[in-house]
């Protein structure tokens, strides 16, 4: 089923906008009124009209937009329009990909036998005398600074619930619902594997284009070992993870008083956001040394979310995926191109984007 949205006329009267911003969005909307009659031989992935959206949503809804403007005004025909907006719906992919892609890296909380305690206080000073942060460690971190619950629905983790009594009375006399967690990553760190040869252009090619983006340089922010920082990760059930990571989950903040910050609506695909809070905020007991996810990052997210939704380019990554998993032959007349290009970059995801 088709959920994109056509590119508005014009542009929302909120976007702050000049000449070369307005041109670059004519251009998107003038791209989109050509798709249906561009012929690309052979046939392309992602389409021209989900290129066009994407470059236009981006010019409503990133941080960066003004670096998207420039961009697009440096393209000089349709192709490098298009190429510009395979990058984005390449990290789209990288996305969709990173749940299956990242390697599980176990702590002492990933196991009913580990260490037990009494109280929750006791189980976050334990966890907060392992120093630094890094990939084994992050998962603990973040469940004590989330008070080993999802963020979104509640649920206590399984494996703190199991060796912690605090929390095993409060989940039983309160009747909490008790699920796996995992940690989640706002900007995940891809896995290595791939052609060798392929890694670096691949890589700068996707930093350049995050930075972009957001505005900022957010592969510095979070280079090696600080993409596991607690400002870039949170605690979900995993199911809540999945939508997270299909861009079908997103955290929009309510507004920057004092008093309700970190409060987020929860935002999305209807049907897989029905049975969460509309609203959550986020808590922590030690700012200092667990500090909460960084609003800036969510509200990234959240912006790639909006253009991957609106363009089309979720629906037809998640056709894709589903196709790759039942198939074992491409069509050859072309209408393979989304899940063999899916394929494609499934395979180039060499090494991490930060």
């Amino acid at each position: 089923m088709d959920n994109s949205v056509p590119l508005p006329s014009n542009l929302p009267n909120t976007i702050p906008s000049d000449s070369e911003f307005n041109a670059a969005y004519d251009r998107c909307v003038a791209l989109q009124a050509r798709a249906p009659i561009l012929q690309l031989d052979p046939p392309r992935s992602p389409s021209t009209l989900i290129c066009a959206r994407i470059l236009g949503y981006m010019l409503i809804y990133a941080p960066g937009r003004h670096n998207i403007a420039k961009d697009i005004s440096r393209c000089v025909d349709d192709n490098e329009l298009l190429h510009l907006a395979q990058l984005t719906y390449d990290y789209f992919i990288c996305l969709f990909n990173a749940a299956k892609s990242q390697t599980h890296e176990y702590s002492f909380l990933d196991h009913t036998s580990g260490p037990s305690f009494d109280t929750t206080k006791a189980a976050i000073a334990h966890i907060t005398e392992e120093s630094p942060i890094d990939q084994r460690t992050a998962k603990a971190h973040a469940l004590a600074r989330d008070n080993f619950r999802c963020v979104v629905t509640g649920a206590i983790d399984y494996v703190a619930y199991h060796n912690n009594k605090q929390l095993t009375v409060e989940a039983l006399a309160q009747e909490l619902p008790v699920f796996h967690t995992e940690v989640v990553h706002i900007f995940p760190a891809f896995t290595n594997k791939g052609e060798d040869n392929l890694k670096p252009e691949y890589a700068a090619n996707e930093r350049t284009m995050v930075n972009h983006f957001a505005g900022h340089d957010i592969s510095q922010e979070l280079d090696g070992i600080k993409i596991h920082c607690l400002e870039n990760i949170l605690t979900l059930a995993i199911h809540v993870h999945a939508f997270f990571d299909r861009l079908a989950l997103w955290f929009e903040e309510v507004d920057t008083h004092q008093d309700t910050q970190h409060t987020y609506q929860v935002c999305g695909n209807p049907a897989s956001i029905c049975s969460f809070p509309p609203i959550v905020t986020f808590t922590t007991s030690d700012p200092l040394h667990l500090p909460l996810p960084s609003p800036y990052y969510l509200g990234i997210h959240a912006a790639f979310c909006k253009v991957a939704n609106l363009s089309g380019a979720t629906d037809c990554i998640g056709k894709a995926f589903g196709d790759m998993e039942e198939i074992s032959t491409m069509a050859s007349d072309g209408s393979s191109a989304d899940t063999l290009y899916c394929a494609l970059i499934h395979a180039l995801l060499a090494k991490p984007v930060f």
